[in-house]
């Protein structure tokens, strides 16, 4: 593996994602130590629980730093080991997902990467999620110019029933539902 791979980590707790980490350097420190470089608040988590560390070939190694709860590699206890991408490392009741990622910003690859919020999580503050919704509601109520007709139309057209809400608008209000409650998503919508 060449030294343009960068380490990508996904914290998760329980089976639900915690955050998102891109680490391009040689030793990784994980523990509940607030100067590691994954801090882990939690006290099924060593101070110093382990590190991942770059080796000649590009990949990481795993090793355990004497933590008490131990650190499993792929739900096999481990002191030391590479490893390799797609790898789930478990320490406690936190899972830690490793990818491997080519440096983007090295060489021609730069072109055929995937744009970084492909596939991932978006979290919104209730500002920017206001924000959003706000101008979904802008667009909805003063839609962009049409274009004009070149030739009047043989027949008028009829509209049976209202136009349905807009896809955009129907994802937002599934966000508002989830983040505020269905009855506050609710009082935003009918404002």
């Amino acid at each position: 593996m060449p030294e343009s791979t960068v380490l990508k980590l996904r914290l998760s707790l329980m089976g639900r994602p915690v955050r998102n980490y891109t680490f391009d350097k040689p030793v990784v420190c994980v523990g509940r130590d607030p100067e590691a470089d994954i801090f882990v608040d939690n006290p099924g988590v060593s101070r110093d629980h382990f590190r991942l560390e770059r080796t000649p070939t590009g990949e990481y190694q795993i090793t355990d730093l004497g933590s008490a709860n131990g650190t499993f590699l792929n739900d096999q206890m481990v002191n030391a080991a590479t490893v390799r991408n797609n790898d789930v490392v478990r320490f406690g009741k936190y899972t830690l997902w490793v990818g491997y990622e080519h440096d983007r910003r090295s060489g021609a690859d730069h072109a055929a990467a995937p744009p970084p919020t492909q596939g991932n999580t978006v979290v919104l503050s209730r500002s920017e999620l206001g924000s959003l919704f706000d101008a979904v509601r802008e667009r909805e109520t003063n839609p962009p110019a049409a274009p004009a007709a070149a030739a009047p139309a043989a027949a008028p057209v009829r509209v049976a029933a209202p136009a349905p809400a807009s896809s955009a608008a129907v994802v937002i209000a599934f966000l508002l539902g989830a983040a505020l409650g269905a009855g506050a998503a609710y009082l935003l919508l009918t404002r």
